[in-house]
């Protein structure tokens, strides 16, 4: 068999990448606080920062530089809030002990008594604002891998969403280490591997807030890119990694212990989900306890053959950590769609196709024409923008009323 010379060079590039990576962690830091909207921000172990918590970004750097180029080469846990209070003496800070009595010296046990507090701080938060608004529906919104400052593309989609609603729902935003290549092509920053490990523990993380939330709750979730791999962890257990970090996650990150979403109904809708569809979902059924009930009444599926990132420059979508899914590689949405109605089947499933920035009418283009409507970009904004997007949140929310 003849290899083509480009997948030659890509192999021989990836490996090079691989020995010179730097793992860049995207840091949490406060934000402005706005009725209705609670921000959650984990770090990449699932963890809860606190709201009041600055940890400077030159704090992990210069830590990480101290260490063993073998060590900087792995996902290191100095990019972590545990390192970070506890490891490293950030956690005497007076405020945060003062405000949360935290007293003490054995600061891992004064750090899992923060945790159960922010915990319980962001159940009350979201209890309070459904009650104050009238309306038991949660929309949590989940980005991607790369995002830098999502708060501006979370702003933008709330405001398309409360269009459709009467009565407001509150937004739940996430915030997670989806890493960043701080402004370097993501090739050479060498984070996409680790990003994808981080957005299963920090599913995990969201799951278990999400099991201590009133089963009369609506929630609906809207990921973006690897957001998607987020949600899924977070509904139930895929079982597709190496057998070591499969261990890892039942043993340390207790996925098996976790109990997945019991509520009246949950929505979930992907836009371009950097995810395997039919590896993913053929384990829809490994919910905790075992045999527990999915009440997944709908799945939306928004897909684009043509976006950068999903398809990894339209060659590789499906190597290198599959993203399939999003980039409908090789018919991978009929084949999903094909699982969910075996394994599934209660479940409605619904696709968009946002390829194409064109909505096909009495000016129907030439197949030359199409081409230069073809959507390429990946961010969040660019498919707000498509006109295919009313749809999508036609599929998710209902037809304006």
């Amino acid at each position: 068999m003849i290899v083509p010379a480009r997948l030659l060079l890509f192999v021989f590039f990836g490996l090079f990448l691989a020995g010179c990576s730097k793992t860049r962690n995207l840091l949490m830091t406060p934000r402005f606080n706005e009725p209705g909207v609670i921000k959650l921000y984990y770090d990449r172990e699932g963890d809860l920062y606190p709201p009041e918590v600055h940890v400077s970004p030159h704090f992990f750097y210069l830590a990480h530089e101290n260490r063993s180029l073998r060590k900087r080469k792995k996902s290191p846990e100095y990019a972590t809030l545990e390192s970070a209070l506890t490891r490293y003496d950030s956690f005497s800070h007076a405020q945060i002990r003062e405000k949360y009595q935290l007293y003490g010296t054995d600061s891992v046990r004064l750090y899992l008594r923060l945790q159960k507090q922010l915990q319980n701080k962001a159940l009350e938060q979201m209890e309070a604002s459904m009650q104050q608004l009238g309306n038991r529906h949660l929309v949590i919104l989940i980005h991607g891998f790369n995002t830098v400052q999502p708060d501006a593309d979370y702003y933008s989609l709330r405001q398309n969403i409360l269009r459709r609603f009467r009565v407001a729902p509150t937004f739940v935003e996430i915030y997670w280490d989806g890493l960043t290549d701080l402004g370097d092509n993501p090739l050479t920053a060498g984070i996409w591997g680790k990003a994808q490990t981080n957005s299963v523990k920090v599913g995990l993380g969201i799951r278990y807030l999400l099991s201590r939330i009133g089963g009369n709750t609506q929630i609906t979730i809207i990921t973006h890119s690897l957001g998607a791999s987020v949600a899924t962890h977070a509904l139930f257990n895929p079982v597709k990694w190496s057998r070591s970090f499969q261990e890892k996650l039942e043993e340390e990150y207790h996925s098996t212990r976790i109990p997945t979403p019991h509520h009246e109904k949950i929505v979930l809708s992907m836009l371009a989900p950097a995810i395997s569809g039919v590896n993913i979902f053929e384990d829809i059924h490994n919910t905790v306890p075992a045999g527990a009930a999915l009440p997944l009444k709908k799945l939306v599926i928004g897909y684009n053959h043509f976006d950068y990132a999903v398809t990894k420059g339209g060659l590789f979508p499906r190597s290198f950590g599959s993203t399939a899914l999003g980039a409908d590689a090789k018919n991978e949405v009929k084949k999903t769609l094909a699982v969910l109605q075996r394994k599934a089947p209660h479940i409605e499933t619904t696709t968009v196709n946002f390829s194409y920035r064109h909505v096909p009418g009495n000016d129907t283009l030439s197949g030359k024409q199409l081409r230069s409507y073809r959507q390429r970009q990946h961010a969040i904004l660019f498919y707000e923008r498509n006109p295919w997007f009313e749809t999508f949140l036609d599929e998710t929310f209902g037809k304006k009323q």
